[in-house]
């Protein structure tokens, strides 16, 4: 499905197998020379077909479009480095290239799944089943880019590091780049003041509730850093927000403040969960399994995946809490990491 939004911008609509999104917005610049393309969608034949279809349609070649991926999750960027061509580039940020770029990082999982309350032959079993999204990234390309990034060098291949306040000039648009971590920990948004557009990836979506993980190997506080960039955006003059999933909206505004009292309810929410049993310590997965989340199955029913990211996001949670110093945290003879709640004194 194609939307033209305004003269040479057009939203394409790629399908996903994830029932509850549905679909990822890729959006197209179409410039004189060269085309931008913000973000990918998923390296699936359905997504590739669709994509190369409305390319085809919008009388665009591959070898004519550079990548522009507001973040390293797999609907985004799966499919660039397989589209892209040899004469093009594909932006990332430095934050997650460098983090993803690590060899077997995924493998820090069994440890860090362990101490937060996953029986061990479980984690063992999903750490070697390990995404084929992670197993397929280009870690060369990535590692190169970093480090001539790093270095100050000229970049060499397709994949290029691009950070805050950096200008894409395409057509009649010129475009900004917003670091907005939180989602992930170097998302980036992009923002074209004249038209007063927002291209926000999975940093603000209008029915939908990013979610904010911390994962292993993070040593972030990303709740934290996602209410700043939640601040950072609020601040812009946006006529129109052109987001990551479903359709575009006005009044991103509102949404901030819709998307801030969520976390706080979710807070609340959290801080029930460790008052009740006598107030004693919980580990991260017990708390996860007792919050609410907005999928249709049980927790029961709940695949090691979503286990997974249910973890993630309610460990940003108390990483945030611990911060707020609402909640402290102990490391036990079990090696199972045990949360308290801090009562406001």
């Amino acid at each position: 499905m194609i939307e033209k939004i305004l003269p040479g911008i057009f939203r394409i609509e790629l399908p996903l197998p994830d029932l509850s999104l549905q679909a990822v917005n890729t959006y197209l610049l179409k410039g004189k020379k060269r085309s931008l393309l913000i973000d990918s969608g998923m390296n699936r034949p359905e997504c590739k077909k669709a994509l190369n279809n409305a390319l085809q349609e919008l009388d665009i070649k591959l070898k004519d479009v550079d990548f522009f991926i507001t973040h390293l999750h797999e609907d985004h960027f799966g499919l660039a480095p397989e589209m892209a061509a040899a004469s093009s580039k594909i932006y990332i940020n430095a934050p997650e290239a460098a983090f993803w770029g690590v060899p077997g990082r995924w493998k820090e999982g069994f440890a860090h799944g362990k101490r937060n309350g996953f029986p061990a032959a479980e984690v063992d079993r999903f750490i070697r089943e390990t995404p084929e999204f992670l197993k397929n990234l280009p870690l060369e390309e990535m590692k190169g880019a970093v480090e001539a990034y790093t270095q100050q060098k000229a970049p060499r291949g397709r994949i290029q590091i691009c950070g805050e306040g950096e200008t894409f000039n395409i057509g009649a648009y010129s475009l900004q780049t917003i670091m907005t971590p939180g989602h992930s920990s170097g998302h980036l948004c992009l923002y074209e003041p004249q038209q007063k557009l927002l291209f926000a990836g999975d940093h603000i979506l209008e029915t939908i509730t990013p979610a904010i993980f911390l994962w292993p190997g993070e040593d972030r506080n990303p709740l934290r850093e996602y209410l700043a960039s939640l601040d950072k955006v609020a601040a812009l003059d946006v006529n129109l927000v052109l987001p990551g999933h479903r359709r575009p909206f006005k009044d991103h505004f509102g949404r901030v403040l819709e998307l801030k009292k969520h976390h706080l309810q979710r807070e609340h929410e959290i801080a029930s969960v460790l008052n009740t049993d006598g107030g004693g310590g919980k580990n991260a997965l017990k708390i996860a399994s007792r919050v609410s989340w907005n999928i249709p199955p049980p927790w029961e029913q709940f695949t090691m995946e979503l286990k997974w990211m249910a973890l993630a996001e309610t460990l940003a949670h108390l990483k945030f809490m611990e911060y707020q110093k609402r909640v402290t945290s102990k490391l036990l003879g079990d090696g199972i990491e045990y949360y308290y709640y801090v009562p406001k004194a």
